[in-house]
């Protein structure tokens, strides 16, 4: 290890005396899975031979990766075993991981150390024999003891939802285990949300799943703690329009965060999984969204992005304060239900606004904008302040501002997911009287009735959203998505600040 940060040190000072850039090649992979129908508990080598498919596609995506000189591969969460399982059944397809923290282990050159590590070895040789970073995402399954420990499940084992992180000599470097499970009732929820982070010679890196990403444990308090400035995410993210579509709200947390975000998803267009990216602080570096069903399949991306030493999220005082205008009594046009949630509206009804508002509670939503609004498209601006609770036990507080397509001319369906819109905006501004530092910029588009990112053509400073210069396809949504996490609910061990 000391050998290592010795050659980062220098590596950093080399490039700092000749202002020469950095960069590594990132790559994610979108995996169109191969779901084995796991319904009924198998032996070992029932499980070994149903995940086989998924890791010979792994092994061939590694092997092109290696050839393209890529330094880093991120694989999918559920890009193993899938999904669709209960705890019985996907207990022989499960191994014991160690935590690297204790023991530095090889399973590709020393498999016999622990026994039963089959798909661990095959990962472990794939990192080694393409020599790069490889991420994935495994079962973990720990023994305890009923008797001795109050918390062991009636089986006698804990079952972790898993991402490993092997070196390119094929060494375990990193584990690190779901928190915020999403309806897994396969999976046990460990007791505190871990801080995982490893190191390469183009960056430190930290590691979380899926729906962790929603709350402050790990996700903002692995890149604020530990000021992580690259973050790997393996997820099996099912789009959630009109705000929560996987490369809308994953662009959006990599620019409000400031850090490089490389997020794998699996591809199963016909139940809502898709969408993958290597995005930057700057914007998407490469994305894919393919919706179309029974073509295309997954992909591999592939990127070249700048090393990011550290976050480089806006600081507090740099964050808007309102002025009087913008402070006001509830104000609106009228209600819509979006994500479940009761937001208050105003309609888009003029081609150019310099001020349109709406407010919720606490927050004033102030937007500008010029647009050539098509006659059938009818858009509004939103807001919601208020704790989202349509999660049972897992209830978040949000306060966003929105200006979105309504999927038709009717008041009611404003909220409604639609990917169909035809107007071409040429400058938005959107702002608001959050009181959360925490907001994720988001502008989607609609690509001939699929989705559609603006890329480099948006500005995201003081808490505002701008779009730098016209967008080149109709808009679906621009969002400022924030989050107040000291008012969750539902987790008792998670002490939020924000």
């Amino acid at each position: 290890m000391a050998s290592t940060w010795i050659y980062i040190t220098l590596t950093m000072l080399l490039c700092v005396e000749s202002g020469e850039s950095r960069t590594f090649r990132a790559a994610v992979l979108e995996h169109a899975l191969h779901l084995p129908n796991i319904t009924l508990a198998v032996s070992r080598q029932q499980a070994l031979a149903n995940v086989e498919p998924n890791l010979a596609e792994f092994e061939r995506q590694a092997a092109i990766a290696r050839s393209k000189s890529v330094d880093i591969l991120v694989t999918p969460e559920d890009g193993i075993y899938g999904m669709r399982v209960s705890r019985r059944t996907i207990t022989p397809h499960m191994e014991t991981i160690p935590d690297p923290r204790n023991v530095t282990w090889n399973p590709c050159t020393a498999p016999a150390d622990i026994p039963n590590v089959d798909v661990q070895r095959r990962l472990s040789c794939m990192a080694r024999n393409n020599s790069l970073y490889l991420v994935a995402n495994y079962g973990d399954i720990q023994p305890c003891s009923v008797k001795n420990d109050p918390n062991c499940p009636p089986d006698g084992h804990y079952q972790y939802n898993t991402d490993i992180v092997f070196d390119p000599n094929g060494t375990l470097i990193a584990r690190y285990r779901k928190h915020h499970l999403f309806f897994e009732s396969q999976f046990d929820k460990p007791t505190e949300a871990e801080n995982v982070v490893f190191e390469t010679p183009f960056g430190r890196f930290g590691v979380f799943t899926c729906f962790d990403i929603l709350f402050e444990k790990p996700a903002i308090s692995l890149i604020e703690d530990l000021s992580v400035g690259n973050i790997v995410f393996p997820t099996a993210w099912i789009d959630t329009l009109p705000l929560l579509a996987a490369i809308q709200f994953h662009s959006g947390f990599a620019m409000g965060m400031g850090v490089n975000f490389l997020a794998a998803n699996i591809h199963r267009p016909g139940h809502r999984f898709h969408g993958s990216g290597i995005y930057t602080p700057d914007g998407a570096a490469v994305y894919y969204y393919n919706d179309t069903l029974g073509t295309g399949g997954g992909k591999l991306l592939i990127a070249d992005i700048e090393v990011n030493d550290k976050p480089s999220r806006p600081p507090v005082e740099d964050q808007p304060k309102p002025d009087s205008k913008m402070l006001s009594a509830v104000q609106f046009e009228f209600q819509s239900y979006l994500f479940n949630d009761l937001f208050n509206f105003v309609s888009l009804r003029d081609p150019h606004a310099d001020e349109i508002k709406v407010c919720h509670n606490a927050l004033c939503c102030h937007a500008t904008y010029t647009a050539n609004l098509n006659e059938g498209d009818m858009y509004a601006l939103g807001a919601f302040d208020g704790l989202h609770t349509h999660w049972h036990e897992k209830k978040y507080y949000l306060q966003i501002c929105t200006m979105l397509k309504c999927a038709n001319s009717s008041h009611s369906s404003c909220g409604t997911p639609t990917l169909d819109a035809s107007s071409i905006f040429s400058n938005i501004d959107i702002r608001g009287t959050f009181n959360t530092t925490y907001i994720f910029p988001e502008v989607l588009m609609s690509d001939n009735g699929s989705l559609a990112l603006a890329q480099t053509q948006l500005s995201f400073k003081n808490g505002s959203l701008v779009t730098k210069n016209p967008l080149d396809l109709p808009l679906l949504s621009a969002t400022l998505f924030g989050r107040k996490y000291s008012l969750d609910k539902g987790f008792d061990d998670d002490k939020a600040s924000g």
